[in-house]
């Protein structure tokens, strides 16, 4: 499996590089518009502004952005923990499958996450480039539970707070990286928070505080894996597995889909997961 991720993530690499248009920009213009192409000109392709009123004016676009996208680093770190069997990459990879679970389940509807009850979800899953991000969160749901799975199925330590530490840090690390490469710099000053996109890029963060606001993201992180360790040695020493008749693996696996499915939902329900949006007069055409 590591290796057959791998090569998905290259291909979404490939495609982050040369595609050039957003799929905002599709829902308004469809393959029409003027950036939905591939090219070779991989740096200069992106030209934005704000207008009078502070709204972004894109005139070009590329998907440099998406490399600095923290769903796509957890996976890769999910693949080099199945292809090597790196016990600090593995740890991290349990700890961090909240990013491609709640991302995928707020992004149903990848333009307003609330309304999922609608037959457009198909329309807006068929466009090119969003069926490379449905492909990247997919791949980091598997393999973050195929790895939770196995470490479970082998009776071993399922979290381990040292060892998911560096790729719990590094999503915060990635989160100043998007601050540094997608907004106007020096990214703190009052008037340049808003960037080319949003540094979250799935979620409109709800404020702004000099990029330390993730320290929220950190924590809850910490507290879903601690859950998930209590759940864990809970299960260990009574027979409830036996008595629901589904085996300890299993179990242990539902437990944190169940908790990011509850989060996503209070998240999207209080305003904590709202989407952006780019009016169509934001691409000049």
């Amino acid at each position: 499996m590591g290796y057959i991720c791998l090569s998905i993530y290259i291909l979404i690499f490939i495609v982050y590089l040369f595609w050039d248009g957003w799929h905002y920009e599709w829902l308004n213009y469809g393959y029409d518009g003027i950036n939905q192409h591939f090219d070779i000109n991989i740096f200069s392709d992106m030209d934005w502004s704000l207008n009078s009123e502070g709204e972004r004016v894109i005139t070009s676009t590329n998907n440099l952005h998406n490399l600095v996208y923290i769903c796509y680093y957890t996976g890769l770190g999910s693949v080099i923990g199945l292809i090597t069997g790196n016990e600090w990459f593995k740890k991290g990879s349990i700890a961090t499958l909240a990013f491609p679970v709640v991302s995928f389940f707020s992004t149903i509807n990848p333009f307003v996450a609330k309304d999922i009850f609608t037959w457009e979800i198909f329309r807006y899953h068929s466009y090119f480039l969003q069926i490379f991000y449905d492909l990247n969160h997919i791949c980091g749901m598997v393999m973050g539970v195929t790895i939770l799975y196995n470490t479970a199925k082998k009776n071993e330590k399922i979290v381990d707070f040292k060892k998911m530490a560096p790729m719990i840090m590094f999503t915060w690390f990635l989160y100043y990286l998007a601050k540094i490469f997608l907004q106007k710099w020096p990214f703190w000053t009052p008037g340049n928070e808003l960037g080319v996109i949003s540094t979250n890029q799935i979620n409109n963060m709800p404020f702004y505080f000099y990029g330390l606001e993730f320290i929220i993201v950190v924590v809850l992180l910490y507290f879903i894996n601690f859950l998930l360790d209590a759940a864990d040695k809970w299960m260990k020493k009574t027979d409830f597995p036996d008595k629901v008749k589904i085996s300890y693996a299993k179990l242990i696996t539902f437990v944190p889909f169940i908790i990011f499915v509850v989060l996503t939902i209070i998240f999207i329900a209080t305003g904590l997961i709202v989407l952006q949006v780019f009016p169509p007069g934001t691409f000049i055409q």
